[in-house]
């Protein structure tokens, strides 16, 4: 069978071809533009999996030189910042492994300087993003499976968190409330963070602040909401990967190191290109704890994504009544 057709059967039927696609090396000045590249219907590479469709939602509305709306690119060393160095003493992050399970217990805050937000009118960012939210404390628990299963087929990715990093920050999808590409169109902060309405610190891509070391295979940045890890940009043999050599969710399969041990399962990888992480999910994903801060419950989770067990609430409500005495990861 012929290599391109091989290919396209592979592609369509959600199968990575790493080996004969070719990766194009990515160039921070022309980033392909991923507004609009979302669907309802069927995962796609390269497109995000969404599970509502419409997108109207508010979001920055002010100039943006950086992207160039002729070539559908943007040039993301000529996007602004938001200003400020903020820490976050009160930052907690941990992670406990209790057979099958992954239990995860986050603030939210950074282990990381955040800008200034709300964004102030002095800073140049402030011309092009209005951002009015502050960052607070959230209570976000998690129980990931250890040992996840991919699925015959993907699940959509929500308009909240899909992840988190080992920052101890959620991540969210590429897309920003208007189903355009956050990165290009949305003000970020040096660590490429930045609050929503619901003062929830958030990532849409991966962040510089997390140190990814050497030349080989990424290290594990994080986890999705389906227990996968998410690795950072280079693959087995140290090359940059870009959405050629990942499948429709954003991921692939060889030996990684997982747990302290060399196993061959199903991961994702971050790219500098969108949608970034995930594009959907390959497992069945988990969602948050519904205790916490007013605003954190998001109501009920989209088709496909099962409830938080009852169990895990007994359990967790021991962890939120001592989470001040818990040491920071």
């Amino acid at each position: 069978m012929p290599v391109r057709r091989l290919t396209l059967l592979l592609t369509f039927a959600g199968i990575a071809t790493p080996n004969l696609a070719q990766s194009v090396a990515i160039n921070p000045k022309q980033l392909p533009l991923g507004d609009g590249k979302y669907t309802t219907t069927a995962p796609a590479v390269g497109w995000i999996y969404a599970c509502r469709a419409g997108m109207n939602g508010p979001g920055a509305d002010g100039s943006t030189p950086w992207i160039d709306e002729h070539a559908h690119t943007f040039d993301l060393t000529a996007k602004p910042s938001v200003q400020g160095h903020v820490d976050w003493p009160q930052h907690k992050y941990t992670i406990q492994l209790e057979g099958s399970t992954r239990r995860i217990l986050t603030n939210d805050l950074p282990d990381h300087a955040t800008g200034n937000f709300p964004i102030s009118p002095s800073d140049p960012a402030f011309t092009h993003d209005r951002n009015p939210n502050h960052i607070a404390e959230q209570t976000l628990i998690y129980a990931l499976p250890t040992d996840p299963t991919v699925n015959a087929q993907p699940a959509c990715l929500g308009g909240g968190p899909i992840g988190f990093l080992l920052s101890g920050v959620v991540i969210f999808n590429g897309l920003d409330a208007g189903g355009r590409d956050a990165v290009a169109h949305e003000m970020q902060d040096n660590c490429q963070g930045h609050p929503q309405q619901e003062s929830e610190y958030h990532y849409h891509n991966l962040t510089r602040c997390i140190a990814d070391p050497g030349t080989g295979h990424s290290n594990l940045l994080g986890y999705a909401l389906d227990g996968f890890g998410i690795y950072g940009v280079r693959g087995e043999d140290g090359r940059e990967l870009t959405n050629a050599d990942l499948d429709i969710c954003h991921g692939h399969t060889h030996a990684i190191q997982w747990d302290g041990k060399t196993v061959v399962m199903y991961h994702y990888h971050a790219t500098r290109e969108y949608p970034y992480t995930l594009g959907c999910f390959r497992g069945t994903p988990v969602r948050d704890h519904p205790k916490g801060p007013p605003g954190n419950h998001r109501g009920p989770p989209p088709d496909g994504v099962p409830p938080y067990p009852i169990a895990w609430l007994q359990q967790d409500n021991e962890l939120l009544s001592h989470m001040d005495e818990l040491p920071a990861c």
